[in-house]
């Protein structure tokens, strides 16, 4: 049963990683960082990127486990809590590096992104899962429930970072090709901001009552006045096998430390693609709607 449920999950996931699931987007970080306007180039506004499917990133992590099972050695049962990007290690280390399309020449312009303008990095802590499968050299099978932190930040120097916008984990399973985890756009923990940073990314598509920024669509599109809306996060981490560090430590544990790299999609979900990211989410243990604080 226990295979049968881990089985169903990544299947689930993985049917969620098609072109249906990535919904446009555009970043707007209010600064014109290239000098290109609407007028050279193909980027949304002045100050913004160009329609983009997906952000590629790179990163850290570190777990450590529990001899749940009292059989003195990581294997299935096991209890794992993961940590990741800027949580365990530097800005090089741990930083979106770009977006998909990139910018080629004058196409899919890009508004300057990178070290000696602006970058995007995350963290995340308190990921709490279970070992479904290990095999010493061969293979890593793991499952997370919906538990832990995921911030997004925003930096200009390297040295000050702005929690602009977090992901509401809902769950993830991780297998030989790596992990994918899904969770959903979440504003209750950022940082204190100006509204614009909050709605840096925006939605180059399905809209909230015309309203384009992921803020302005997690706020107002509640269920309340507005139909639910909710913008969904999957992020396929991919693993450096050959970087994966694991010391079993008998019946005090383990400790994995690995480098990483993937990408990541948003999705703003059409009636039909709803019905398949909502059955994704219960599969996760997602069962309770956002709440504003």
């Amino acid at each position: 049963m226990r295979m049968m449920k881990k089985t169903l999950l990544a299947l689930s996931l993985l049917g969620l990683t098609g072109s249906a699931v990535a919904s446009p987007f555009y970043v707007d970080t209010g600064t014109n960082w290239d000098g290109a306007t609407t007028g050279t180039s193909d980027k949304v506004c002045d100050t913004c990127t160009s329609s983009k499917d997906e952000i590629t990133y790179i990163y850290q992590s570190s777990s450590t486990t529990t001899d749940t099972n009292g059989s003195g050695a990581l294997d299935a049962g096991d209890t794992i809590f993961t940590s990741g990007g800027l949580a365990v290690g530097s800005l090089s280390n741990n930083v979106v590096t770009g977006f998909n399309p990139s910018q080629n020449f004058n196409n899919d312009n890009d508004n300057g992104y990178g070290g000696s303008n602006w970058l995007l990095s995350f963290s995340f802590t308190g990921l709490v899962g279970t070992v479904m499968e290990y095999t010493p050299g061969v293979s890593l099978e793991l499952a997370y429930g919906p538990y832990g932190n995921f911030d997004l930040f925003y930096t200009t120097d390297g040295v000050t970072f702005s929690n602009f916008m977090d992901i509401k984990v809902t769950g993830a399973v991780t297998g030989s090709g790596g992990t994918l985890l899904a969770g959903t756009v979440d504003f209750t923990n950022v940082d204190a901001l100006p509204v614009s940073m909050y709605n840096m990314f925006n939605s180059d598509g399905a809209t909230c009552g015309g309203l384009t920024g992921y803020y302005d669509i997690w706020l107002n599109c509640d269920g309340t006045g507005l139909p639910l809306l909710e913008i969904n996060f999957l992020a396929d981490f991919n693993t450096n096998a050959s970087s994966i560090v694991v010391v079993d430590n008998g019946a005090q544990g383990a400790t994995l430390r690995g480098n990483h790299d993937g990408s990541a999609v948003f999705n703003v979900p059409e009636p039909s693609t709803l019905a398949l990211f909502g059955g994704t989410l219960l599969l996760l243990g997602a069962g309770a709607r956002r709440r504003k604080a």
